[in-house]
Order: C-alpha cells, then sequence, then structure tokens
C-alpha cells in the first residue's frame, strides 16, 4: 500500500515536470529505480502505466513508448553487468545514452510519418534529457524509502 502512494505521488510528480518540460521523460529515472529495488511485476506495471501517459498525452503515432522503454531497459540491462547502477556516473552515461536515443527514436517516427524533424528543438529536448535524468533519478533515489527497497539481486 505504501509503495502504491510513494509510486503514484512520482508519477504525479512526472506528469507535472513532463507539463513544465515537454519532449523530457520524468519517469525514466523511476523505471531505474524500480528496477533496482522492486519486484520484477512492479517494474512491469509502473512501466506500462507509464508508457500509456507517454502514448496518450504525445503527438507521436503508437509505438514510440514501447521503443523508448525498450531502449531504456536495454541500457539499463547492459549498463548493469558494466558500472554500478547506484553510481551517478553511470547515472549520467545513461542520461547521454537517453539523449542520443530521444533524437534518433524522434528521427524514425517523424520518417515513419512523413513529418518535419524540427532539428534545433530535438536538439535542445536530447540536452534537456541528458542533463535532467540524473538530476531527477539522485533525487528520487534519495527520497525513494529505505523500507520499500528489497534486497538487491547480482547481475546475470
Amino acid at each position: 500500500m505504501l509503495a502504491t502512494l510513494w509510486w503514484t505521488i512520482f508519477t504525479i510528480c512526472g506528469v507535472w515536470g513532463q507539463t513544465l518540460v515537454p519532449g523530457v521523460d520524468f519517469f525514466a529515472p523511476g523505471m531505474a529505480i524500480s528496477l533496482r529495488w522492486q519486484r520484477p511485476m512492479a517494474t512491469i506495471a509502473l512501466t506500462l502505466i507509464w508508457m500509456a501517459i507517454q502514448e496518450g498525452a504525445g503527438g507521436l503515432a503508437f509505438g514510440y513508448g514501447i521503443l523508448w522503454y525498450g531502449v531504456l531497459f536495454a541500457l539499463l540491462t547492459v549498463g548493469r553487468w558494466l558500472l554500478d547502477p547506484g553510481s551517478m556516473q553511470f547515472q549520467a552515461l545513461l542520461g547521454v545514452g537517453l539523449g542520443l536515443a530521444h533524437f534518433f527514436l524522434l528521427y524514425l517516427m517523424a520518417v515513419l510519418e512523413v513529418r518535419a524533424f524540427p532539428v534545433g528543438r530535438v536538439a535542445i529536448e536530447c540536452l534537456l534529457q541528458a542533463l535532467v535524468y540524473p538530476a531527477v533519478w539522485y533525487l528520487a533515489a534519495n527520497l525513494f524509502p529505505e523500507w520499500l527497497k528489497r534486497d538487491e539481486e547480482p547481475a546475470s
């Protein structure tokens, strides 16, 4: 029950953040925290909720959110084998990777939808994603209650 409350507050703050800074995903740090400290089913449920919010609120055709969270999951999984998932260096590097992924995924969606691709605006969004992700992760990771953490499982 308390975990549901914490994640609900996190999600509301994420929606608020995305309203203030369009084009930046404020839910991505939550996925990193949930993958590290929560049960896999909780992470799947949260990701599905956040994906539905992204797909419903976004102006792109269906599919961007699925690709985005797929890339995020892959980066988190591979990165966990190489670096400590609790380190700021890993999260900063992940932020850069997400900024690049944002650029390429938006380009892919623009080509598929035969839409204009505003490079300047997208580049700013990518830079903001790279800068905001580690900051939000740091804040959320430090606010995440100790009693919600389960034992961390080593990377396989």
